[in-house]
């Protein structure tokens, strides 16, 4: 029974290699010209498909929501899921899409999590947090600029390498923000319908962008993307979720904090293995700076719930 724990535990790493294995797939989209938003549209189109069954068995619970839920859902769909994920992928593409250094500032979710917790759920963060943060805030600029000096980003060609980050930083800050809406739903809903009603409301999102920005693509749609969306939206999305929410599920959180940290390392070998991008040595201290900052923060958020 003990191996089978240790195994089930594992699954949370597993789902970490397959959010990994989205920028390889993505990329060919975004190089052949579609938007990241009609890339993220056709990805909640699937998702929600594939999240249909769930969502007609919980359908009856709609009616007796409230409306701080019905706000609630409408966050995590509109802005955790969708708007999100399009910040993210364009940041990722204004720097020359680097996916690695994105999903390295990604990780500094935590940070925004645990201060919009204090701020909207009155949660006292420990005195490591006011440690702790800054240092990972630290790491996310050595990641993103290495040894640059600050002032020369504001200045020359420069500051043009700011829009990317702040855009990934931004997408973290959402996602954030989901973390701490979902967490408050997930207590009263059901988890079927939280995930199908973030994947519709997120679909509705991302359809009205595209009617009142760029369009949509489908006349640029080829087997082969065809393929690449499918495989992003079951692999990376769907199925990732669902081995990650069944680790979860049988594996201590301080246990899950480590194995998600799998996430990053993997990002890092996936993008360097198939798409060339490599860190310099710089990035990578920063990167390492960043994640133990990053470990901290959870063990010492989950030392305080448990306390």
């Amino acid at each position: 029974m003990e191996i089978k724990q240790k195994l089930r535990s594992f699954t949370v790493f597993a789902a970490s290699l397959l959010w990994a294995a989205d920028a390889p797939f993505r990329k060919p989209l975004l190089v052949g010209g579609l938007a990241p938003a009609f890339v993220s549209f056709l990805e909640h189109v699937v998702n929600s498909l594939l999240s249909l069954p769930g969502l007609l068995a919980s359908f009856g619970r709609l009616k007796s929501l409230s409306f701080k839920q019905w706000a609630g859902l409408v966050y995590i769909g509109a802005g955790a899921s969708a708007w999100a994920a399009v910040l993210f992928v364009q940041g990722a593409v204004a720097m020359n899409y680097n996916f690695t250094v994105a999903a390295l500032l990604q990780k500094l979710q935590p940070v925004f999590a645990i201060f919009l917790a204090m701020v909207f759920l009155k949660e006292r963060p420990r005195g490591k947090f006011w440690l702790l943060a800054p240092v990972a805030l630290l790491g996310a600029y050595g990641v993103t600029f290495g040894w640059a000096n600050p002032v020369a980003l504001w200045s020359g060609t420069g500051s043009g390498f700011l829009s990317g980050p702040a855009l990934a930083i931004a997408a973290a800050a959402l996602w954030a923000g989901g973390t701490v809406v979902g967490r408050s739903l997930v207590l009263g809903l059901d988890l079927q319908l939280v995930n199908g009603m973030r994947f519709v409301f997120g679909l509705l999102f991302l359809a009205a962008l595209l009617i009142f920005s760029s369009g949509f693509q489908f006349n640029l749609m080829a087997g082969l993307y065809w393929q690449n969306v499918i495989i992003i939206s079951i692999l990376t999305g769907f199925a990732a979720l669902l081995i990650y929410y069944f680790g979860l599920k049988h594996t201590p959180a301080s246990l899950a904090t480590l194995m998600e940290l799998g996430y990053p390392l993997a990002v890092t070998l996936v993008n360097w293995k198939f798409l060339g991008i490599a860190l310099s040595l710089s990035q990578i201290a920063g990167g390492a700076v960043l994640l133990f900052a990053i470990l901290g923060l959870n063990l010492g958020q989950l030392k305080s719930s448990a306390s």
